[in-house]
């Protein structure tokens, strides 16, 4: 075989490995609603092995909500009550991975010494990132009715696309606090890293903040989790990458906001 043979077929085997390639990892991120695919249980765990902070809720307990809000066909009102039911799970595991204290139970009827599990709501605080993570403050409040709010807006620079803080607004003693910082979605991972660098520009350790957020990007995800390793991720499900098509950057979510606030045609 001559050459210029040996290069023709260099190329076109060269081509063809790469097609399959393209075609494999289109494979990968399909799915049925309506864009990519969560990542599996394997690699998932391999996900709890490098990030001991990271916690994900059970895939039985949480499926049929996922299902409908990855949907793109689920009406406003549909994904709004989904929404909120998923919500309030991720809050109620949000809760559970602070510490309490034990207290003997006044008036108890059982036998046997019993001990009664307590948290004050005041020692939360739930920061809202504007606008998708306003849809966690409803469900967040029925949960610790006593709980103060803080807000805070960080949106990409026109010109360089990087995260910068526009507003923010916490309680005086933020620094005392359980901060439960509240976003629909974790994509590149710039939003979110860069409102826990000013909750801890205000005082807050990492150890007292928990992430909560609808489903997560396995990059950005392990970006956060990697600049901040003890802060509590909390998630629904953690998608394989960000959605590419029409050059959206969201998860198979769509935009959270727009769908929730039914800011956008159906």
């Amino acid at each position: 075989m001559n050459s210029r043979l040996l290069k023709i077929f260099e190329t076109g085997f060269l081509g063809l490995i790469g097609f399959t390639l393209i075609v494999q990892q289109q494979k990968r991120f399909q799915c049925a609603a309506p864009y990519f695919s969560f990542i599996s249980h394997s690699e998932l765990q391999q996900f709890f092995n490098r990030f001991p902070s990271l916690h994900v809720l059970d895939k039985f307990q949480v499926e049929h909500l996922l299902s409908v809000i990855r949907n793109q066909t689920t009406q406003t009102k549909d994904f709004r009550l989904y929404s909120d039911r998923l919500i309030r799970l991720l809050m109620e595991k949000a809760i559970s991975e602070h510490s309490k204290k034990l207290v003997p139970p006044e008036g108890s009827q059982s036998q046997t010494p019993a001990q009664e599990i307590q948290f004050e709501n005041k020692q939360f605080c739930v920061v809202v990132m504007v606008r998708s993570g306003n849809a966690f403050l409803g469900e967040a409040l029925k949960v610790l009715p006593g709980a103060s709010v803080g807000f805070i807006l960080v949106q990409e620079h026109p010109q360089t696309k990087d995260p910068q803080l526009v507003y923010c607004k916490f309680p005086e003693d933020i620094d005392q606090k359980q901060v439960i910082l509240t976003d629909a979605m974790i994509t590149t991972g710039g939003r979110i890293s860069t409102a826990i660098k000013i909750l801890q520009s205000n005082g807050v350790n990492q150890e007292n903040i928990a992430a909560v957020n609808i489903v997560s990007c396995e990059k950005g995800l392990s970006k956060v989790l990697h600049q901040f390793p003890k802060v509590k991720v909390i998630t629904a499900g953690v998608d394989y990458a960000l959605n590419t098509i029409q050059d959206h950057r969201f998860p198979g979510v769509g935009d959270f906001g727009d769908r929730y606030f039914g800011t956008v045609d159906q």
